[in-house]
């Protein structure tokens, strides 16, 4: 078995034993235990969160807080602090549905979305960033102020221009590679704090 398959396994294992629906958890844990992005009494967006891995662990972390998981494909969640919203991101009422659920502009938008794999390489990468630009004009209306941000991106020619639209808007960006993440693996994550309107 190869190192990068090694891994794989090793984290869909321990989320198995450790009640998690995906290894993807575990990126998210790594990024929590680096950034802090997550606080008690926090609310939070889940954008992109079949199959629950995120929403498990941001539902540990905000305790009496208040998560709203947003996907395409219908989740099932029995934690009590969640929600589900079953939506397409690019739906033309997908922003007045988010806007009607929440109870206040939210702390905390965190996006695992992805787009259906292609196997072309740039093709992928394109798709990727624009599911990134889609979250990023929901946040005028979705974040408060002081607010963070994760986003999983794809490494490529696009990513760069991305990252410096979105710096504007935040204190502090960073590009995070968690090592739950596959080594051979395209995928980034943004992680921005402060975020200023």
């Amino acid at each position: 078995m190869r190192l990068s398959e090694a891994k794989k396994d090793h984290y869909r294992k321990l989320a198995k034993e450790e009640g998690y629906s995906s290894r993807a958890s575990y990126k998210l844990i790594q990024i929590q235990a680096k950034y802090r992005v997550l606080k008690p009494n926090s609310c939070v967006i889940d954008f992109g969160c079949a199959p629950g891995g995120w929403l498990e662990v941001a539902s540990k972390e905000v305790g009496d807080g208040y998560v709203i998981g947003i996907d395409k494909k219908p989740v099932k969640t029995q934690l009590e602090n969640t929600k589900i919203l079953t939506i397409d991101v690019y739906d033309s009422d997908a922003e007045s549905k988010i806007l009607a659920i929440l109870p206040r502009k939210v702390d905390v938008v965190l996006s695992d979305l992805a787009p259906n794999i292609s196997g072309i390489w740039e093709v992928d990468h394109a798709k990727q960033i624009d599911l990134c630009r889609r979250v990023i004009e929901f946040l005028p209306k979705i974040l408060t102020r002081g607010g963070s941000i994760v986003l999983k991106v794809f490494e490529g020619p696009d990513l760069k221009e991305f990252v410096n639209q979105v710096a504007k808007s935040f204190e502090y960006l960073n590009i995070a590679k968690p090592s739950a993440s596959r080594s051979a693996s395209s995928e980034l994550y943004v992680v921005g704090k402060n975020y200023s309107g």
